[in-house]
């Protein structure tokens, strides 16, 4: 699933959440941050509890094509570590 927005942050948490869920329903799940820019803390939330959910049912869990800022935000927050990237 490649996110089309350049921001996920809180106020786009909702809408992808939703389709989060359709992303269980497959094999791999496959995330493209190719176009975030900017990401906040309620959204690294759901990225972790998206892969939480991954691991509860032995699916894959990949993020990929991070950019530089957004790779640190990760970081910084430790987050990075959780998710494996």
């Amino acid at each position: 699933m490649k996110l089309q927005n350049n921001n996920f942050t809180i106020y786009e948490v909702e809408e992808i959440k939703k389709d989060f869920s359709k992303l269980l329903e497959e094999d791999k799940v496959v995330l493209d941050l190719e176009n975030i820019t900017k990401i906040d803390m309620s959204a690294m939330q759901l990225l972790i509890a998206l892969k939480k959910s991954c691991e509860e049912s032995k699916k894959e869990f990949e993020i990929k094509n991070l950019k530089q800022e957004v790779l640190s935000s990760f970081e910084i927050t430790g987050i990075a570590y959780v998710l494996g990237v």
